[in-house]
């Protein structure tokens, strides 16, 4: 992503993130007047999880501002990746605040007391659901407007809606006890707890995946795969793998297969725009390595036939790359690398024996060495 585009984006990211905060700072002290009012433990859990989003809110600011830090020797690849940190540390948050309240929660049930009957507490409670409606409007509206989309600022979208259901639970458990005379409202509240907790998990998990590393969209792949199979002077490509190191911050490296006839400054030139193409569209700081092949030896143009005749008759779609003949200690072997696809469930060491008995019926005087790859990106 250029430097202006990304300043951009942590110039928005942090204006969300300050709105979200006062926002939220006022639902919880409407939130903590309505359950003082009430006497309710439901209302009173639903203001500490707005406090929870108001640390939220801190965080994506921190996030974003030193998300946009440029690469230092300590981080040569930036800071992109504190967005995921602030979205762990806002989960963590999350997580101690939804136990802190069941257990307030299960006191309430243990010992219930009556909740209060009051008409400002219902208004306070409606306010508080328009607000939040309206908080949600505005974060999805301004993400789609951030180039690249923030996760951070996703969570926060979905945050503000699920709340508002909370809310809608709340008033209707209030409505009933006042009507009815049921003491649920700890129950009510243990459910709100419980909500908050599976939030705060989920989003841990997300997060982590993020800082663990995940696949590409696959839409993505899918045109980065159209991208390559546009030049016709490749003879193919394998071994794509990406390095992602923020919301916008992607390298990739590829094996480009070139003819073996080729001059090397004619085969850099096509790596070269490539590159720049990968650059351009998809804003993928790719590097190509050239994998020369030889397509005019007769003898492993046939040994080439009889692997991908193997290879197809077996049910699963094995693809296969880097077919040479090679010498060692006065011993020439054939060695090659396999594509093996993610639903085939024998080990390497298995299907090594397996190929290298098949092969050995159909080719002799060479023994196999055979590297096999688990691709994980490109489509099988």
């Amino acid at each position: 992503m250029p430097e202006f585009q990304q300043k951009q984006r942590t110039k928005n990211g942090i204006v969300i993130g300050l709105v979200g905060l006062f926002v939220n700072l006022v639902l919880v002290v409407i939130k903590l007047v309505a359950g003082f009012i009430a006497g309710s433990v439901s209302i009173l859990a639903d203001a500490m999880n707005s406090l929870g989003d108001s640390a939220s809110a801190i965080l994506t600011i921190g996030g974003f501002y030193i998300a946009n830090k440029p690469p230092d020797r300590e981080h040569p690849y930036g800071h992109q990746r504190a967005e995921y940190i602030s979205g762990l540390l806002t989960a963590i948050i999350i997580l101690i605040v939804g136990f802190q309240f069941l257990t307030t929660t299960i006191q309430k049930i243990i010992h219930p007391t009556r909740v209060e009957n009051s008409s400002l507490v219902l208004v306070l409670l409606i306010v508080s659901i328009g607000i939040k409606i309206s908080l949600g409007i505005y974060y999805d509206q301004k993400n789609k407007r951030i180039e690249g989309a923030s996760k951070a600022v996703q969570a926060l979208v979905k945050d503000s809606f699920f709340d508002v259901l909370i809310n809608l639970v709340i008033i209707l458990s209030y409505l009933m006890e006042i009507q009815t005379g049921w003491l649920i409202d700890g129950y009510v509240g243990a459910i709100v707890a419980l909500i908050i907790i599976h939030g705060g998990v989920t989003t841990i998990i997300d997060t982590s995946n993020d800082l663990l590393g995940t696949r590409p969209d696959t839409e993505l792949v899918d045109k980065m795969q159209e991208a390559l199979d546009s030049y016709s002077d490749l003879v193919g490509y394998h071994d794509l793998i990406f390095h992602k190191y923020g919301p916008n911050k992607t390298f990739a490296t590829v094996d480009l297969e070139i003819d073996a006839r080729w001059d090397i400054v004619e085969a850099h030139e096509l790596i070269d725009t490539i590159e720049k193409e990968f650059y351009k569209k998809f804003g993928i700081q790719l590097v190509g390595h050239i994998d020369p092949v030889v397509l005019d030896d007769d003898e492993l143009n046939e040994i080439h036939a009889i692997i991908k005749k193997l290879l197809k008759s077996y049910k699963y779609n094995f693809h296969f790359h880097d077919l040479r003949i090679e010498t060692e200690d006065d011993q020439d072997f054939i060695a090659f690398d396999v594509t093996v696809p993610n639903d085939v469930k024998a080990s390497d060491e298995e299907l090594f024996v397996r190929i290298t008995n098949d092969l050995s019926e159909c080719i002799e005087g060479y023994p196999f060495r055979i590297h096999f790859d688990h691709d994980y990106f490109l489509k099988e």
